[in-house]
């Protein structure tokens, strides 16, 4: 059995012993043993890194100023032309790093078998963990282009329900329509997040951001799941705090269940499937 996990869920599991009064305690230490002992299968996927380990206060600056390394190269030929070379690559020092808690809690998964699925975007900074170290993710992710597909598919999917990343670009468009002939010049659309996010008038206006970048993350790890094909998807988060669209919500659970087969399950309903 192939089960993804939720932040809220597998970063619980694998240090139950840290919450001994937690209603789902006990289904904390037996989800943990099964996976240490291979029984089933557990996967992360890497927006809780990529963006979900961003501070939320963090989050409108760091997504404004991603922006890619761009290097040109210029070779002469014979007879006096020349061919232009352009490298476009993510800028890997942008991301402030995972803290040493997140850090402890993926060793910890990582040593009971759980593994990373990615997240493939363009222009995505890694944290250090996660660069050049191939062995922290499942091995067929990379195996072929065909899992990236799938994400893409997938991603374009969510993003078509009004969920997972189409949220935080309608937040933009929303905000670029307030602010109107006062909004700042800026070279992407998504900067003003950076602008709206300073100046913004009330804490309601900053947690929709927050929370947008949130909704990114967990359309990722719902795509994620379908690319990769697993069984089950472990989560605590129903939809229900969100505070606006979430791919959490009955509606968008129903529609994953009848397009993509995806079945939802707490923790303890997912103790309850084990031996």
């Amino acid at each position: 059995m192939k089960v993804t996990f939720d932040s809220n869920a597998w970063e619980l599991i694998v240090f139950p012993e840290r919450h001994p009064n937690n209603r789902d305690h006990g289904s904390m230490v037996k989800i943990k043993e099964v996976l240490r002992n291979g029984q089933i299968q557990g996967f992360i996927c890497e927006s809780f890194g990529t963006l979900e380990a961003i501070l939320p206060t963090d989050r409108a600056a760091y997504l404004a100023n991603k922006i890619p390394i761009v290097e040109t190269s210029v070779t002469s030929l014979r007879g006096g032309s020349a061919s232009i070379s352009i490298r476009i690559e993510s800028d890997h020092s942008l991301h402030p790093g995972l803290h040493e808690r997140q850090v402890e809690k993926l060793e910890e998964a990582l040593a009971i078998g759980m593994r990373l699925l990615s997240a493939p975007y363009f222009n995505q900074p890694l944290p250090p963990l996660f660069r050049n170290n191939p062995a922290i993710y499942a091995p067929e992710v990379f195996s072929t282009a065909d899992y990236n597909e799938r994400f893409g598919s997938a991603v374009s999917e969510i993003h078509a329900r009004g969920v997972g990343d189409a949220v935080l670009a309608a937040l933009v468009k929303k905000i670029s329509q307030r602010l109107g002939p006062n909004r700042p010049a800026v070279k992407w659309e998504i900067q003003l997040l950076e602008y709206a996010y300073t100046n913004a008038k009330n804490p309601g206006e900053k947690r929709e951001i927050e929370k947008a970048v949130a909704e990114s993350a967990d359309g990722d790890a719902v795509a994620a799941h379908i690319a990769f094909g697993n069984d089950l998807f472990c989560t605590e988060d129903q939809g229900n705090s969100a505070g606006g669209p979430s791919i959490f919500n009955a509606t968008n659970r129903a529609w994953l269940k009848a397009t993509h087969g995806v079945n939802f399950v707490t923790m303890k309903e997912l103790a309850a499937l084990l031996p």
